[in-house]
């Protein structure tokens, strides 16, 4: 994974709905790595595709397909923010707390910020 591009927008971003939620997010963290704020990287992962048949009267069906593309996403990056993270979060289990060894979250690539 690499970062493309990377652009401050003068724009309001609010309520993300990126907490609890299974999936994958992008991060903004401070200088020593603690989470600022997270939103929803919404169709980033698609690992499956629509296949349209020739013939019309035939279902349309969806096919697994490995992960590839571009994404963007909009991030609130207040001052303190140095760098951005993209996270799996894993579905919460029926534990209160993930067993010892075991995360929820796990970074697949982080970005300085560009200030």
């Amino acid at each position: 994974m690499r970062l493309v591009l990377q652009q401050p927008v003068d724009t309001l971003v609010r309520g993300s709905g990126a907490e609890g939620r299974a999936g994958y997010v992008v991060e903004t963290r401070d200088d020593q790595g603690r989470s600022l704020e997270r939103v929803p990287a919404r169709g980033a992962f698609r690992e499956s595709a629509e296949v349209f048949p020739e013939d019309h009267a035939e279902p349309v069906v969806r096919v697994d397909v490995e992960a590839r593309g571009a994404f963007t996403v909009i991030v609130p990056a207040p001052a303190e923010a140095a760098e951005v993270a993209v996270v799996r979060v894993a579905p919460p289990g029926r534990e209160a707390a993930p067993p010892a060894g075991a995360a929820r979250d796990v970074d697949l690539a982080t970005f300085r910020l560009e200030r």
